[in-house]
């Protein structure tokens, strides 16, 4: 099998001139070397025969037609023929004298015809002159039953430098591999497979015993005994696969892993092999396998039936760098990666699992895992524990593809050698930007790869600085041109050119950001100004209210209207620069002649009270209130608020009744009033001062009268 890459390599590159028709056979494609040879690609042609070769052909694929016999000194000119596929086709015998001359041949391939293994259709001598065959490929020819058709010995024997074998394996016991395999020294590679089911013994490789590789492949069963590959002390790969779904290994993983222990065994494979199991195979070849030089391990396929795999696993063997536990419905998976390089978890049912944990079991001691490629695809994961890669500083490769990721809950500050990280066909539509951020410090230590293809991307106002990221990072994103994105109109677009769609983007959220911005100032501007307007229209009662709660308890006791007495008979609300006016006249009048309780603020306010509750109180605590009108009572701020607070008061705690008494020191204009004031007026709750003796007697006899109305009200 590597013979035929390794030469068909070899001649592919050194091809000089371009494929075209053959000139001895124009339904054929021949191509120049750099040499001067040609290789010739025959296959899919229908043809029954084959022409005539020149000498100067060294690669011949006759594969896939309807050939039954090869004629004599068919390939006799053709003494430079290095590799010849015959595969697919009707041969059914061979005749003695087929691959005379082929004397240089390497690679032979008679797969899938109707060569059965007799004598007849492989007579001694046959390959006598391929005295340099290397690699020889006949399985797919035996027919499938359980009958012995082992291959004849004599026949065998003639190739003697032969490298690699492929065989249809058969119940043929100890004398499958005959005697005859003995001469096969330089034999290696066996591959064994096209057969219900196969049964080995102790003697099944007794003539092979410097084979280094083998793979087992059958329709069904494989079963072997003990001492079955004991002897193989130079076995490197062992490889077991099955076509069925009910097939498997028939002996116990226990008998198998201890066979192993007398080998070599570096590569250990067995896919879709289990059944029926009550432990996880890699628990086993842990225990047993723990001193071999073994590096790679592969067991996959079983599709659920892999049995359960326990969290307490103990630690793989420290040579293990390669482990592969693809598609076996792993729901949890727990291990000592210290060791490993290359961990394959693809196609299991972790996402339950890797939400809450992660796959690598730590030591108390902390030691960090060699672990530089994890593949975790195809897992259902939805989100991954935040820890899932910490202690793993040497992660170069992640593939978390074909998952129901939407962001990147794990940390990946600490992945300074991350080269790759694959996140294709998720569900993510941006990245946050702390996300951005730990990625932006990354590409500072390497070159970065993520894949985002398959992800509908979200193109909105919001995400631009997202978009504008993946353009002008250092970040490669694969397939950058081919990926989709879904705008707030639910139109999903391929963004192809990126950049070209990244900028119509922007352009169009700088219009809608005027807009908004516009709107947004408009709205604002006009709540503001009712608000403004609710707030002026009832200054008046919203700061009555506030400095009646601030003033609340300032005095021992507030008395109700309709209960109990109040503490004055009135407030005198006045100008400073009627001040002698108050105290003169008004106390004189008032307070010595009438013994009413006149509340003066130069007399009767509470030290170390803010003035505007003690106005507020003073007003409260008083039947009714006199204001002092002049010009200066006008222009006076405390003035015009006593004045405001009293009608406060009479509209709120004294349900409407006018508390307020103006009496007009100096004559004013009523334009020179203002409009609350106004009011007042002419409702007629007003007295003018006469300043004169006569008519001074009346106004005070009016302001006794109307203060002691209010007392008996």
């Amino acid at each position: 099998m590597r013979v035929l890459i390794y030469i068909y390599v070899i001649y592919s590159c050194s091809r000089i001139g371009q494929t075209g028709p053959c000139k001895f056979d124009e339904r054929c494609q021949c191509s120049k070397t750099k040499d001067g040879y040609e290789d010739v690609d025959c296959s899919w042609k229908n043809m029954t025969k084959i022409s005539n070769l020149p000498e100067s052909t060294v690669f011949l694929n006759v594969s896939h037609n309807l050939i039954e016999r090869i004629s004599k000194g068919t390939f006799a000119a053709a003494k430079h023929l290095l590799t010849l596929d015959l595969s697919f086709n009707r041969l059914s015998s061979i005749n003695i004298d087929t691959f005379n001359g082929l004397t240089k041949l390497r690679y032979l391939s008679l797969d899938n015809n109707k060569l059965i293994y007799n004598n007849r259709t492989f007579p001694t001598e046959i390959f006598r002159q391929l005295e340099f065959l290397s690699h020889l490929s006949l399985k797919n020819n035996n027919i499938r039953s359980s009958s012995c058709k082992s291959f004849p010995d004599k026949t065998i024997e003639d190739l003697s430098v032969l490298e690699t074998l492929e065989l249809d394996a058969s119940e043929c016991g100890k004398f499958f591999l005959g005697k005859g395999f003995r001469y096969l020294l330089k034999l290696k590679s066996l591959v064994l497979g096209n057969n219900f089911r196969f049964s080995m013994s102790q003697f099944t490789f007794m003539n092979t015993k410097y084979l280094q590789n083998i793979v087992l492949h059958t329709i069904d069963k494989i079963s072997f005994e003990r001492k079955t590959f004991r002897k193989l002390r130079y076995l490197k790969h062992l490889e077991f696969s099955f076509d069925s779904k009910k097939g498997g290994i028939m002996s116990s993983f226990e008998r198998l892993a201890n066979e192993l222990t007398f080998t070599s065994i570096e590569t250990l494979k067995l896919g879709h092999s289990t059944m029926d199991l009550k432990t996880f195979p890699l628990y086993i070849f842990n225990r047993e396998l723990y001193t071999k030089n073994i590096t790679e391990i592969y067991i996959t396929d079983n599709s659920g039936n892999a049995g359960n795999f326990p969290l307490s696993i103990g630690a793989p063997p420290p040579t293990l760098q390669i482990l592969d536990l693809s598609n076996n419905g792993l729901i949890r998976f727990k291990l000592d990666i210290r060791h490993i390089t290359r961990l394959i978890l693809k196609q299991n049912l972790l996402g339950n699992f890797l939400s809450a944990k992660s796959y690598f079991e730590k030591k108390p001691y902390g030691d960090i895992s060699l672990i530089e490629f994890i593949d975790i695809s195809q897992n259902d994961i939805k989100e991954l524990a935040p820890f899932t890669f910490d202690s793993q500083p040497l992660l170069k490769h992640i593939d978390l593809s074909n998952n129901k990721i939407q962001d990147i809950t794990f940390n990946l500050s600490s992945l300074v050698k991350l080269e790759f990280l694959n996140l294709s066909n998720n569900k993510i539509k941006f990245f946050y930007e702390s996300t951005i951020r730990t990625i932006n410090t990354l590409v500072v230590h390497t070159q970065l790869t993520i894949d985002l293809s398959q992800n509908i991307l979200q193109c909105t106002c919001k995400t631009i600085p997202f978009l504008r990221w993946m353009l002008e990072s250092n970040v490669l994103f694969v397939n950058l041109q081919e990926y989709s994105c879904t705008f707030d109109n639910g139109i999903t677009i391929i963004m192809n050119p990126f950049d070209n769609k990244v900028l119509q983007l922007e352009k169009t959220c700088k219009s809608y950001l005027g807009l908004i911005t516009g709107g947004s100032m408009a709205i604002l501007v006009l709540i503001m100004t009712v608000i403004a307007s609710i707030v002026y229209r009832y200054r008046w009662k919203i700061q009555y209210m506030y400095y009646m709660t601030k003033g609340k308890y300032s005095y021992s006791k507030i008395l109700p209207d309709d209960d109990d007495e109040y503490t004055y008979d009135a407030f005198i609300s006045y100008s400073d620069d009627d001040r002698s006016f108050v105290f003169k006249d008004c106390i004189e009048k008032l307070e010595k002649e009438e013994n009413l309780r006149l509340c003066i603020h130069q007399r009767n306010f509470m030290p170390g009270q803010d003035i505007t509750v003690n106005i507020t109180n003073c007003i409260h605590t008083s039947r009714t209130t006199v204001c002092l009108i002049t010009r200066k009572f006008l222009e006076s701020y405390y003035c015009m608020f006593e004045f405001n607070m009293a009608r406060m008061e009479s509209i709120y705690s004294r349900n409407g009744r006018n508390i307020l008494f103006l009496v007009f020191y100096e004559q004013i204009l009523h334009k020179e009033l203002p409009l609350v004031m106004l009011e007042l007026v002419q409702t007629e709750s007003y007295m003018e001062y006469p300043n004169d003796e006569q008519g001074n007697v009346v106004f005070w006899e009016k302001i006794k009268e109307r203060l002691r109305t209010n007392i008996r009200a």
